[in-house]
């Protein structure tokens, strides 16, 4: 539940507080009503306490709410306390805390709405079939149909997947032939060159080898003429009684780089220099094409992997479909046992509505379950006829007295903390519908925290706590009323400006019997 808001500069709301230049309020659980002559600012008051949670931008200067919901941030990481608190300051942009630690806006909604349910004008996402049937899995409340819709929705998952899988092998299979074609063409091109690592370094160290192997053979020769002088040098070592090794070793190492001249222009003289540029040629247009012989190779192997996988495109789809067919016949297995057990609920839920329907001067309703395409809950869809009325077009009247008898309907199977947030849901009723919805709302006010804009002196006069809109030269306050203030504010909303004595009593039954 909601302990407390703060506003601060925000939108008309600014000189609310003169000294502190703020709104605050406090509230508790129950029945909260905003009442207010029209364009005061109620509607923008909501919209700013449900912008803190992200329903909206933030437009005020700083906001704050605390709220006491056990909830567990842990999965956001972020500590619990006894009591959280969202707040939002906006300078050149909007920044969101959580317990002073900084997160998204869109993480906060994602909180927020664990124990915030919002219903604006018309809107119509409580009746879609995926809501109703979370209603009835509750009302069935087994173990075992629990047990059996979680391995429904895992089936599901799996069997979503496998259909994807499926899907793409059928699109690859009208474009195999044409792939497979062309990656034999490729893989062929390739296979005719037959490239080898470090290859291309290999043949073009060859190439300049070969444009200078006279020169080497030259040199050689010329070279060797040294030996010519090596006994002159080992008698002149002797003489001056110097060791002769180093001048050994150092001919015999000059005798092995000659020998390896003389072997490399022999390999050289055998080796076709039209077949290495030809083949430095091949081998360049795989790495203009591709980047390098390495680069070359690797798109060699994928592409000789996705031809096979194209080659066994049809054993591969045929398990596949063996396998879906299995899955298939599980989850319309498990489905037929769910629609059973949703039928039963649905005839216990449309009585309970009907109670509320009842006391809210409503036609009774229906509430249907009907098996259709397997989706993520099962194969039903869920729907609530009232008199064979489609609910896009019955009047506003009608559609907020059907909301309400609903929203009643399912929290009686929710253990879940809820607070509430309705937009003027008593609109265009008459006086005996506005007192209906008002004890109905006054009667789920006991579980829940309730805030509703109202026009109307009946849901008003029952409020656990009023607070009253008001706006002067373009400045707009809020305060909490007193019992006379109640009184005051209940005759005007009966009687408009000039409020008369009638007005006045009436106003006082209304809140006596509210109290009541």
């Amino acid at each position: 539940m909601i302990e407390r808001v703060y506003l601060k500069e925000y939108v008309t709301f600014d000189e609310v507080e003169l000294e502190f230049n703020e709104v605050e309020l406090e509230f508790s659980k129950g029945l909260i009503v905003f009442t207010g002559p029209s364009g005061a600012g109620k509607s923008v008051l909501m919209r700013g306490i449900l912008s803190i949670f992200g329903f909206f931008d933030v437009n005020a200067k700083i906001s704050e709410a605390i709220i006491d919901n056990k909830l567990d941030l842990s999965d956001y990481g972020i500590e619990t306390d006894d009591e959280i608190i969202f707040k939002q300051i906006k300078k050149n942009k909007s920044r969101y805390f959580i317990n002073n630690q900084a997160v998204s806006k869109k993480i906060v909604k994602e909180i927020a709405k664990k124990f915030i349910d919002y219903l604006s004008l018309r809107e119509i996402n409580e009746f879609q079939s995926e809501n109703i049937i979370k209603v009835l899995d509750k009302i069935v409340a087994e173990k075992d149909y629990y047990v059996k819709l979680e391995e429904y929705k895992k089936l599901f998952e799996e069997y979503k997947k496998l259909k994807k899988k499926l899907e793409e092998i059928e699109q690859n299979e009208k474009n195999a032939k044409e792939r497979i074609e062309f990656l034999k063409f490729e893989l062929s091109k390739i296979e005719e060159i037959n490239p080898k690592p470090d290859e291309f370094d290999e043949l073009m160290k060859i190439k300049k080898d070969l444009s200078r192997i006279e020169k080497i053979k030259e040199k050689a020769y010329e070279v060797e003429r040294i030996f010519e002088f090596e006994n002159s040098v080992y008698e002149f070592l002797d003489m001056i009684e110097e060791d002769s090794e180093f001048f050994s070793n150092a001919m015999n190492e000059l005798r092995i780089a000659i020998d390896k001249a003389h072997e490399k222009a022999e390999f050289l003289e055998n080796v076709d220099i039209e077949e290495v540029l030809e083949r430095l040629s091949n081998l360049q247009e795989l790495i203009r094409r591709f980047g390098s012989i390495e680069e070359t190779l690797r798109y060699y192997e994928e592409k000789k992997e996705e031809l096979s996988l194209l080659e066994n495109l049809t054993f591969e789809k045929t398990n596949l479909q063996k396998e879906l067919q299995q899955i298939d016949t599980k989850l319309h297995e498990i489905a037929d046992y769910l629609h059973e057990k949703r039928k039963k609920a649905a005839e216990i839920f449309e009585k309970k509505l009907n109670s509320y329907l009842k006391k809210l001067y409503m036609p009774s309703a229906e509430v249907n379950v009907k098996k259709e395409a397997l989706n993520p809950l099962g194969a039903d869809i869920a729907e609530i006829v009232v008199n064979d009325i489609d609910i896009n077009t019955i009047s506003t009247g009608e559609f907020n007295r059907l909301r309400v008898a609903l929203l009643a309907g399912k929290l009686e199977y929710s253990d879940e903390e809820k607070t509430l947030f309705l937009d003027e849901i008593d609109a265009n009723l008459s006086g005996e519908e506005s007192m209906s919805v008002a004890e109905v709302l006054k009667l789920l006010s006991k579980k829940y925290q309730i805030f509703a804009i109202s026009h109307q002196p009946q849901l008003a006069s029952i409020a656990n706590k009023h607070f009253l809109v008001t706006k002067n030269e373009n400045k707009s306050f809020v305060k909490e009323l007193n019992e006379n203030e109640r009184i005051e504010e209940i005759a005007r909303i009966i009687g408009g400006k000039e409020k008369s004595q009638k007005a006045i009593e009436y106003a006082k039954e209304l809140l006596k019997a509210g109290n009541g």
